[in-house]
């Protein structure tokens, strides 16, 4: 009993420096961000679930948060498309990328907005969609309808792109991923495919002997910002914090991507 009663001073000074740490941790907050387990080149690289060493330009970016938000988290985990959207909307990660806006994806999570309307000012980064067909091939596109919409077009299951394709009158053929896409393509089951250029033009380069008669056909079909969405848990339990993330964001791209993008072009 003496024994212990003596410690009591040295027990109540470490509960004391406890209590006095442990605010300081509770702090900082995880932040979970989710991104496609497909390469984007250059904004994430890799199909597959893990994170590489050399994950790409956007992930990059999104971890640089951790310098431009003090007690930021940044915890990065992948999954098919769909699955993405599914998870920020049961709120089970806090944020994904790369997002285009469209008004349905507003039930699923949070864009950065300003006056009543998203806020561009606060993208991630600008993807243009383009068409590609095989060489040579006439598939009726102006830049603002097609000729025959009973043309085959084929586009990646999830994206936004297939929602904008079947306001134009169009039947899309889905596949899980652009290269599946391109594989279709050559295969003459679509006549068509609408990808992401940064995506198309990358997997052309690195499958050019399977996919050499392939070619992107101007004009683009749309030009589109691209966004980190936040999920509605997390916007309304840390509102202050969204804006300072969706800050950051945008300074990080005028500052920071094209230096990133270029180490993988190089």
């Amino acid at each position: 009993m003496i024994t212990f009663a003596r410690q009591l001073p040295a027990l109540s000074c470490l509960l004391f420096l406890l209590g006095v740490i442990t605010p300081a941790s509770e702090a900082d907050t995880a932040f979970r961000v989710a991104y496609e387990n497909k390469t984007q080149f250059p904004y994430y690289m890799g199909n597959t679930s893990k994170v590489l060493d050399q994950p790409g330009a956007a992930v990059e970016l999104v971890g640089l948060l951790e310098e431009e938000v003090p007690g930021l988290q940044v915890r990065f985990s992948r999954y098919p498309w769909k699955r993405c959207l599914a998870l920020l909307e049961a709120g089970a990660v806090d944020a994904i990328f790369n997002a285009s806006f469209n008004e349905a994806r507003m039930a699923i999570g949070a864009y950065p907005w300003k006056d009543g309307a998203v806020d561009p000012s606060r993208r991630l980064t600008t993807i243009g969609y383009y068409l590609y067909t095989k060489e040579g091939a006439d598939v009726g596109w102006d830049g603002e309808a097609f000729a025959d919409t009973s043309l085959k077009v084929g586009a990646p299951l999830g994206y936004s792109i297939v929602r904008d394709l079947e306001k134009l009158g169009l039947s899309v053929t889905k596949a899980e991923s652009s290269l599946q896409n391109l594989f279709m393509l050559a295969a003459d089951r679509v006549e068509a495919v609408a990808l992401q250029s940064v995506t198309g033009d990358f997997l052309l380069t690195k499958y050019g002997e399977q996919l050499n008669n392939i070619a992107r056909i101007e004009p683009p079909i749309e030009t589109k910002p691209y966004y980190l969405m936040l999920s509605h848990r997390f916007q309304d339990r840390h509102p202050a914090l969204s804006e300072q993330i969706w800050d950051a964001v945008a300074e990080l791209r005028k500052t920071r991507l094209q230096s990133l993008a270029q180490q993988y072009m190089e």
